[in-house]
């Protein structure tokens, strides 16, 4: 009898390197996190591939600069909105229609996320939108995984004749108490454990 106790993971265990699919080949790539040595604390997401060699840092945040505002009198305002910009500007010089200056204004930045264009209809990573590298459907439902660990995580708990839950966690459900029923319900067990062969099989 094969036994599975949980270890307490949540799915965030599972995300210090995420599997996707690259938005430009569409082959096998990566993002990973970064830790962030300018503030000390927190990271930034990488997306890589290694096939295409295509690279994109943190998440993609484009800024507007927008200026408002009265210049020489109270009767007419300078307004301007930029073209996307890759980087915050701390003034725009602009021309007054009424005093005929060239002047600096100090813009209201606007952040403009954007994402890759990817089915919608499929898992995605949430920083760059890329769709997962392991996913597919079983019994109308989308099985998806992170990476390897996440999958031999979740193949000892789906292969388990016995489930057991840690009685000394109490915070909160766990990933495998999250996970839905399709991929708790035994009689699932042979399809599921069939895809799990299948994207071993593709481990690069």
């Amino acid at each position: 009898m094969k036994r599975f106790q949980d270890e307490n993971k949540r799915s965030y265990n599972f995300t210090e390197a995420i599997a996707v699919k690259c938005p430009k080949c569409h082959k096998q790539a990566s993002v990973t996190k970064k830790p962030d040595g300018k503030k000390g604390y927190g990271y930034t997401k990488i997306l890589a591939c290694r096939h295409c060699h295509f690279s994109q840092q943190g998440g993609m945040i484009k800024y507007k600069a927008v200026v408002d505002q009265y210049c020489c009198n109270n009767s007419e305002k300078v307004n301007y909105e930029s073209q996307l910009l890759n980087e915050k500007p701390e003034t725009v010089r602009l021309k007054c229609g009424s005093c005929n200056e060239i002047k600096a204004f100090k813009p209201k930045i606007v952040e403009v996320y954007m994402q890759f264009v990817t089915d919608e209809n499929n898992y995605r990573e949430c920083c760059f939108n890329t769709e997962l590298w392991f996913q597919t459907a079983v019994k109308g439902n989308i099985f998806w995984a992170y990476n390897e660990a996440h999958i031999g995580y979740m193949e000892r708990y789906i292969a388990a004749d016995l489930r057991e839950r840690n009685s000394q966690y109490n915070g909160g459900k766990t990933m495998v108490a999250s996970l839905p029923g399709f991929i708790k319900d035994a009689k699932n067990r042979e399809k599921l454990l069939k895809a799990i062969q299948q994207w071993k099989g593709s481990y690069r």
